[in-house]
């Protein structure tokens, strides 16, 4: 097969936040936007893949059409060894343009319709091309946004145990809203912190004894800059347990991480990092002493490929779910959980479901 064809599609899905208005990078939410991208083949295969995101998607999709799309039309794709072949040739061609960020970005985009082409070309789910399918399901977790007030992320995060999850996560980088927290939850309950890389590493030291108290299952990107991989050694040795990686790129930031020690926990994005193929590069690293939990905030072709590299290749993680009510959905409930607080993979070849044409119709950027 011959990729044919490359277009992009913005869309803004609207939702209701379950607690006051919020939103991340600066900007108040009230629609998550996602960055779709549709390749077709000359044997009318077509795939769909999601490029981060959020606030910078007319830069990403500004990269794809000007930088990707020339590259990629004509190119063959038959197998997964075409697909690393077609990444390693945009790398290579478009390093120049800075190795990360919203290159890779835009490669991952496209690497993940190259798979939703490969499985349905070969009649197989992604997660089969993987490796095979180890779970039908996924522990989920709640991912707030970020409140600030106690009493807010206290209410919301009860509301999400009301709704049948039972892990939380927290977007705060104040003591205060952490603690209110965990004194409502319990300790039973799993509770996660993301700080979004908000602290300096002695800022800590001020506050380690209560996040000690507060029995977190992790704390997540704590100090500033994301690749002080000392600093955040460091902090494990004071008896946290750390997270990382949703801002690296490539599996060869994440074997640093590993060697330099500075996680308990790797969090590669399939929207940033590079797409399905580095997520398999990143999952043959040596992961006898870290965990891979990706980071999964979206609500498109990139949650669903999460979903795939989930139980294929680190089945015992848990999957994150952003804590919103969808009021347009790409994929007709796929990512709400059961009554047991898991959601399903789905198993038809490729992603395993097709995104909804309607919705994109009526949420697409104009």
């Amino acid at each position: 097969m011959i990729i044919s064809s490359l277009d992009t599609i913005i869309v803004d899905l609207p939702f209701k936040n379950p607690g006051p208005p919020s939103g991340f990078g600066g900007k108040e939410w009230t629609t998550i936007t996602s960055l779709l991208v549709r390749i077709e083949t000359d044997k009318g295969i077509v795939g769909w893949g999601e490029a981060f995101g959020f606030n910078c998607v007319t830069s990403t999709e500004k990269t794809i059409q000007d930088l990707i799309k020339p590259l990629l039309i004509g190119c063959k794709i038959e197998t997964p060894q075409d697909i690393e072949e077609i990444s390693n040739m945009l790398q290579l061609k478009l390093h120049i343009f800075g190795r990360y960020g919203i290159t890779i970005f835009a490669i991952s985009g496209i690497d993940i319709a190259l798979w939703d082409i490969c499985g349905k070309s070969n009649n197989k789910p992604i997660a089969e091309l993987l490796g095979g399918i180890k779970s039908q399901s996924l522990t989920a977790y709640a991912s707030l946004f970020k409140y600030d007030i106690a009493d807010d992320t206290k209410n919301v995060s009860l509301r999400a145990l009301e709704d049948g999850y039972n892990i939380i996560k927290l977007h705060e980088n104040l003591i205060e809203p952490i603690e209110a927290t965990r004194n409502a939850i319990g300790n039973n309950v799993k509770l996660m912190v993301d700080v979004n890389c908000a602290w300096k590493e002695e800022d800590i030291s001020k506050i380690l004894q209560q996040l000690l108290d507060c029995k977190l299952y992790w704390l997540e990107e704590p100090i500033w800059p994301p690749e002080n991989f000392q600093g955040l050694a460091n902090l494990r040795k004071q008896g946290l347990v750390i997270s990382t990686g949703e801002n690296a790129c490539t599996h060869w930031q994440f074997k640093e991480i590993i060697t330099q020690k500075a996680a308990d926990i790797i969090q590669p994005s399939v929207t940033k990092v590079g797409g399905v193929t580095e997520m398999k590069k990143i999952s043959q690293l040596d992961l006898t002493k870290v965990r891979m939990v990706p980071h999964a905030p979206y609500f498109g072709p990139g949650f669903v490929a999460t979903l795939h590299v989930l139980t294929s290749l680190s089945p015992h993680s848990e999957i994150e779910r952003l804590y919103m009510d969808l009021e347009q959905d790409l994929y007709k409930g796929l990512s709400n959980i059961d009554s047991k607080g898991n959601i399903f993979v789905p198993t038809d070849p490729g992603l395993g479901m097709e995104p909804d044409l309607e919705v994109i119709n009526s949420c697409q950027r104009k």
